[in-house]
């Protein structure tokens, strides 16, 4: 399930319909907008935007929500939102046939000479569920809502329409109503218009929705003509053609794009400066990677970058709570948002904005440098903020420097005695880091660890020290390469369980290696002694 249906799951608070107005005309009145390639036309609410969809999404094909008012106080207490959902109908695939009984097994006797057969045992693997090809079994795979009463919609040739009240799987949660009007052509395709509010603004919401739905052409999506777009990448030479057209393919209106030699940057901000040291500095922070953690093969991706216009955009595509950025491997997309520092509509930093750059950038590179197996927590979150550290003048890294979000807690840490012994934090999976109690010291401390490892001169010089965190990298890409060939070889590279405890043992194994004979509590000790003399300068 992707990160925006996932917002679908949000408590519903049912209602019942308003009457069906004939046309309703919203603040700013509407827009057409005509999306050939989805066969869908609609009028679009002018106070509504466009958000883009996640981009492994298959059945959310437009996303809107209402503007939010620059006055936090006047905000509705749930932002209005609708999603157009598109599904082709595809028949269930037929039973499989039942596998033949085996022969029984050769009878033995039992203790007092009797025969007996051996039993035979199967293991039974379950189906795998019917596709998607049913409104109903969109909302029951991707949402916490259940289709609940239902009126007919208005007639249109061609098409069966159904209106919904949305009624929630498990009650509790966010106050919010909910509405979907459904098209139905039989045997082919169903477009869906879902959406929610707070319960209190739904009189208001609906007639809009219903003028939406109601208004709309449907028709059999076109072909996009990629000519121009093929020609373009094959004068610039740059590999991955065919992801950067996809990507380009799904862009919203108002979002623009630029292409490096390995990476694609979506944007969503006016701020050119930015995009334009965006461009320069994520090439030169690759190449600082590459340095330090040569891949385990040749790495030809191609990986999105997506800046969003502020945070409230940001959380709307589907950032995580209480973050600032986010890597999302199974789309090959970083998403963070322009988090400059204004006074008095006044642009005057852009230091937050390359911190998490720098930071997710970072995990975008290791995903793929390491064969597709994150570290541990420690040295991957750790490096992450180590990077958030550059100074990139030009095309090349300066210097690394102190990481101002983590430096203060680390040292409050280790001032008061409170820091998580290394012996403890190194062997971390990412469910015990990220644990709520302590994740924020986590985050400080595994940057502390990697910056004394990188910088201490005593480090440098130790011989055991200085090669730790070479040889974690080191050892883990060719441990669990060996053990992806052994999966192969068992046919089951792609069974992700499996993989998943490959990686888990690869990491002990790597973990192992990097601290043989190491004297941790000595290292500890260094380690506190070095982090308290740390002086950042604002």
């Amino acid at each position: 399930m992707s990160l925006r249906t996932a917002l679908l799951a949000l408590a519903l608070f049912a209602s019942s319909f308003a009457p069906p107005p004939s046309s309703v005309t919203p603040q700013g009145g509407y827009t057409r907008e005509r999306f050939p390639e989805l066969g869908v036309d609609l009028d679009r609410p002018r106070d509504y935007e466009a958000i883009p969809t996640q981009p492994d999404e298959q059945f959310v094909v437009l996303y809107y929500a209402e503007k939010l008012d620059p006055d936090p106080a006047k905000r509705r207490s749930a932002r209005p939102e609708l999603s157009v959902v598109d599904i082709t109908f595809v028949p269930d695939p037929p039973p499989p046939e039942p596998d033949p009984v085996p022969p029984p097994a050769p009878e033995e006797d039992d203790e007092e000479g009797r025969s007996k057969a051996k039993p035979v045992e199967r293991e039974k693997e379950a189906p795998p569920p019917p596709p998607v090809s049913t409104l109903e079994r969109w909302f029951e795979r991707h949402t916490g809502w259940d289709l609940g009463r239902s009126q007919p919609g208005k007639p249109r040739a061609g098409w069966t329409s159904t209106i919904y009240t949305l009624t929630l799987r498990r009650p509790g949660g966010a106050r919010l109503a909910g509405f979907c009007y459904a098209y139905r052509q039989e045997g082919k395709r169903t477009v869906a218009f879902v959406a929610t509010c707070s319960p209190e603004d739904l009189d208001e919401q609906e007639k809009i929705w219903r003028h939406m739905a109601e208004k709309a052409d449907l028709s059999a999506p076109e072909a996009q003509d990629v000519t121009k777009l093929e020609q373009k990448y094959a004068r610039a030479g740059l590999r991955g053609a065919d992801y950067r057209i996809k990507v380009r393919q799904k862009m919203v209106r108002g979002w623009k794009a630029e292409d490096t030699e390995n990476f694609i940057v979506l944007y969503h901000t006016n701020d050119q400066p930015l995009i334009r040291t965006l461009l320069a500095d994520i090439e030169s922070i690759r190449r600082e990677y590459i340095k330090l953690f040569p891949p385990a093969g040749e790495i030809t991706a191609v990986s999105t970058v997506r800046v969003c216009r502020d945070r409230t955009e940001y959380m709307a595509y589907g950032g995580p709570p209480g973050s600032a950025g986010y890597w999302n491997y199974a789309a090959e997309e970083l998403v963070f948002y322009d988090a400059q520092v204004k006074e008095k509509g006044k642009r005057t930093s852009d230091a937050n904005t390359f911190i998490v750059l720098y930071h997710e950038a970072f995990h975008q590179y290791i995903h793929y440098s390491a064969g597709e197996v994150p570290p541990h927590s420690w040295f991957n979150e750790g490096h992450g903020d180590y990077f958030s550290g550059a100074d990139v003048v030009g095309s090349k890294v300066r210097k690394i420097g102190l990481n101002p979000w983590r430096i203060g807690t680390i040292q409050r840490a280790v001032e008061q005695g409170k820091f998580v012994p290394w012996k403890d934090i190194i062997g971390f999976e990412q469910p015990e880091y990220y644990r709520g109690d302590r994740v924020g010291l986590c985050y400080a401390q595994g940057w502390s660890m990697i910056y004394f490892l990188r910088q201490s001169p005593v480090v440098a010089k130790h011989p055991q020290w200085s090669k730790i965190l070479d040889t974690y990298f080191q050892e883990l890409k060719l441990d669990y390469s060996r053990s992806l060939a052994q999966l192969e070889v068992q046919g089951r590279k792609d069974d992700r369980r499996a993989k998943a405890e490959v990686g888990v043992a690869s990491r002990k194994y790597a973990l192992s290696k990097a601290f043989d004979g190491v004297d941790i509590a000595a290292l500890e000790a260094e380690w506190a002694a070095f982090v308290s003399k740390l002086e950042y300068k604002r």
